[in-house]
């Protein structure tokens, strides 16, 4: 009896230990799988965030060139491929199908237009894109005035914290957003490739990108208002209801990338010699003769909206200093001078350097510019025009008028530049553009004020260009 007593507790132990043995290897197989799955998703993330670096690095190379090789377009950013309409090809821009001025916009990465192949998550989905009305390049019906001081319409919602992520100061939100939408949801319904195609040929965003549903925020859905903000909802981790992957382009991206080199200064002293020649040449045309070289008054500096050239019209309020103004009708009714608009109208024959292409600079970057007239010289002087005692410069030289580009914001913060219609107004503070005397001065009646110029620093960066007694146009 002994030996089978034995045999039986062996047996027993062989089947406990295969028991054991098969647990093990369940539990193994469960854990490779699981890392299999992370490692996986982790690869997933990896691509998609690789295609999404790209794309954001092709829209800022956009934005910065663009106006080289179409020569007075803004530093703005290309429409997305909206739909299959329009007999635009797969991937451009639908530049002139984009949607009414102000109004945001988002469709498919325009990777035809940006010089890319169509750039894919790793669910093989073709990347999706959103630009800000504020923004966009579209045609006829893109704002009048794009420039590194006009503030992006979206905001970024991070689902995880139930907090704006980014954009909750006006300076802060988001020009643009590059998605991923990753593996659909199962509420999400995707057709099938066809033939010919690079990317599925559906228009609804519905299908690819989610919607948070505690705050609302439906990455698929824009307001289509002019001017209002756009909030587009993230999460960073793993979710069942929830995966997009944003990537975003701040004002400040592209604000680098402009005034990082000499070129942005060598074009706006272009700018600034020309359209102090075209000042120059509205005193010559005076129906006084060669010794009536009055010049005509400054716009104001506060404005109901910053952008419409119409916006730049002069005012008789007894202001010797302000913005630049092209429409002079309060100048020449009080001078004769039969220009009606100092650049609109300015005579390229008289002022060579003056063109077309100068022009639509000038509508980009008007709300930069600043001008002041000595009181000798404004359009209620007496005839002939001569200095006594006019505007200075480092408390040198007599000049008529003093022309003033103020440069980028200076890196402390200070200069804050936002307006109506979507945030309050601080452009009408001219120290938020000038520095030092030059802000001093602006606006206001001073006949006789003297104007600081220097060398770019962190503490001063206004760019002067002088028009003198004899109305000759130097940079100082």
């Amino acid at each position: 009896m002994r030996p089978t007593r034995v045999s039986s507790q062996r047996q027993q132990g062989a089947a406990l230990l295969l028991i054991m043995l098969g647990l093990i290897m369940a539990m193994s197989t469960i854990l490779l799988a699981n890392l299999s799955r992370d490692d996986l998703r982790t690869h997933q993330l990896s691509l998609s965030m690789a295609q999404l670096a790209k794309a954001r690095a092709a829209l800022i190379d956009f934005a910065v060139v663009n106006p080289n090789l179409n020569l007075g377009q803004a530093h703005g950013l290309p429409c997305p491929d909206i739909d299959a309409s329009g007999g635009f090809a797969e991937g451009e821009a639908h530049t002139s199908a984009c949607g009414a001025p102000g109004v945001s916009v988002i469709g498919r990465l325009p990777w035809r237009t940006l010089g890319l192949p169509p750039l894919k998550d790793a669910a093989a989905a073709c990347l999706w894109y959103v630009v800000s009305g504020s923004y966009k390049q579209a045609a006829a019906e893109t704002v009048e005035m794009i420039n590194t001081d006009s503030n992006g319409q979206l905001q970024l919602f991070d689902v995880e914290s139930a907090s704006i992520a980014e954009g909750l100061s006006a300076e802060d939100r988001p020009v643009a957003m590059v998605i991923a939408a990753m593996q659909p949801l199962a509420t999400q319904a995707r057709p099938g490739f066809t033939a010919g195609n690079q990317c599925v040929p559906d228009a609804n965003p519905a299908g690819y990108l989610d919607t948070d549903a505690v705050s609302g925020a439906a990455n698929s859905v824009l307001s289509g208002v002019a001017d209002a903000l756009d909030v587009f909802a993230r999460v960073a981790g793993d979710s069942e209801e929830h995966n997009d992957r944003i990537v975003t382009i701040t004002r400040r991206d592209i604000e680098r990338r402009v005034t990082a080199g000499s070129d942005h200064l060598n074009t706006m002293s272009e700018l600034g010699l020309a359209i102090a020649a075209c000042i120059a040449d509205y005193g010559a045309s005076n129906p006084g003769g060669v010794n009536d070289r009055r010049l005509p008054w400054p716009a104001p500096v506060a404005m109901t909206d910053y952008r419409p050239d119409a916006s730049y019209d002069d005012i008789d309020a007894g202001l010797h200093s302000g913005r630049l103004a092209d429409i002079a009708d309060d100048s020449s009714t009080a001078s004769g001078n039969s220009i009606s608009r100092v650049l609109s109208d300015c005579n390229s024959a008289a002022v060579p350097e003056w063109s077309p292409l100068q022009h639509a600079r000038w509508q980009q970057w008007k709300d930069h510019f600043f001008y002041a007239v000595a009181g000798a010289y404004s359009p209620a002087a007496a005839v002939p025009s001569n200095c006594g005692d006019c505007l200075t410069v480092n408390g040198a030289g007599q000049y008529a008028a003093v022309l003033l580009f103020a440069n980028y914001r200076l890196g402390n913060g200070a200069q804050v530049r936002n307006a109506p219609p979507g945030d309050i107004d601080t452009k009408l503070n001219s120290a938020n553009y000038l520095e030092g005397l030059n802000a001093t001065n602006i606006p206001g009646a001073g006949t006789t004020d003297d104007y600081a110029s220097g060398p770019a620093s962190d503490a001063h960066n206004d760019l002067l260009f002088c028009i003198d007694e004899q109305l000759v146009v130097t940079e100082c």
